[in-house]
């Protein structure tokens, strides 16, 4: 029997980003971009936040001391080009650390154990309180009722168009692609390549209707365009991008080997990776599976 296990994984990362939009819906934020900070400043009484360069020993931390708690932020993301006050990896640690600080179970480890969790955000980690976190944080950070509308208006995913949602909700690329394949009612995905392989990523409910349940991991990219790209400079120390085509199977896992897609690829300098956003045409998809079969 298969283990039933990650449903329950899944539950709880889907309650998590659900709370986050709770969250963004109860600090009134009707337009983009939500700010973390302000969400902390409706709990100073709470939480005590504080940034600073902490190098690689986390991206956030949080702490219970006598009643309050202690949210850091690691600011080493800022000397890379950004917007606003603080770089987007930055606000995405602090509502990622907010998760920490809603979740019901995650505040009770803190006030009861006394000890504190550090965490490297932005879907780097596959303990599963770190993901619910981060689940947190795209809900706060990009709520459904904000951000589905665009994502959903237009029929052919462009990264042009991801580019525009995430600079208008001030958020990575990296978190903007992921967003916007969890919510795309077309066949898109989001991958992550580092050091040439593939770390982790996410596949629309599209792709999941037909069968191609996830992305593949530690694997290197399979795809010759891909591997053109990513071969020309593995440091993934410059921002650069470009695309290419290939086939769905050589990204996900399923059977479905006939499905053309087109490759979107960024490199990332912050999180020394690159980023493939795919989009397949939903007219060539084969008709989903029915379950009563």
């Amino acid at each position: 029997m298969a283990d039933p296990s990650w449903k329950l994984d899944q539950a709880a990362r889907d309650f998590a980003m659900s709370k986050g939009e709770e969250i963004a819906k109860l600090n009134c934020f009707h337009t983009a971009p939500v700010d973390p900070f302000k969400v902390i400043a409706s709990e100073s009484n709470q939480i005590l936040a504080e940034g600073d360069d902490f190098r690689d020993s986390f991206d956030g931390r949080l702490s219970y001391h006598d009643g309050r708690f202690l949210l850091l932020y690691n600011t080493k993301y800022n000397q890379w080009p950004h917007n606003g006050s603080e770089h987007s990896k930055v606000r995405f640690t602090v509502a990622h650390e907010l998760g920490h600080y809603y979740l019901d179970r995650h505040r009770e480890f803190l006030v009861q154990r006394r000890q504190a969790i550090e965490s490297f955000t932005e879907f780097e980690s596959d303990k599963e309180v770190e993901r619910q976190a981060d689940a947190f944080a795209a809900g706060l950070l990009m709520p459904k009722y904000l951000v589905g509308p665009q994502v959903n208006c237009e029929l052919d995913s462009t990264m042009e168009s991801i580019k525009q949602a995430a600079n208008r909700f001030d958020v990575s690329l990296t978190s903007m692609m992921v967003r916007w394949t969890q919510l795309s009612d077309f066949p898109c995905a989001t991958l992550c390549v580092r050091d040439s392989v593939i770390q982790w990523g996410f596949a629309s409910e599209a792709f999941k209707r037909i069968g191609l349940w996830r992305t593949r991991r530690n694997v290197a990219p399979s795809s010759g365009d891909a591997k053109c790209f990513v071969g020309a400079d593995s440091s993934c120390s410059i921002f650069r991008e470009g695309d290419g085509v290939g086939r769905a199977h050589q990204w996900l896992e399923g059977n479905c080997d006939v499905i053309d897609v087109q490759e979107f690829y960024l490199v990332i300098p912050y999180s020394r990776c690159v980023m493939v956003f795919l989009a397949a045409d939903e007219d060539e998809l084969p008709s989903q599976w029915d379950d009563r079969d």
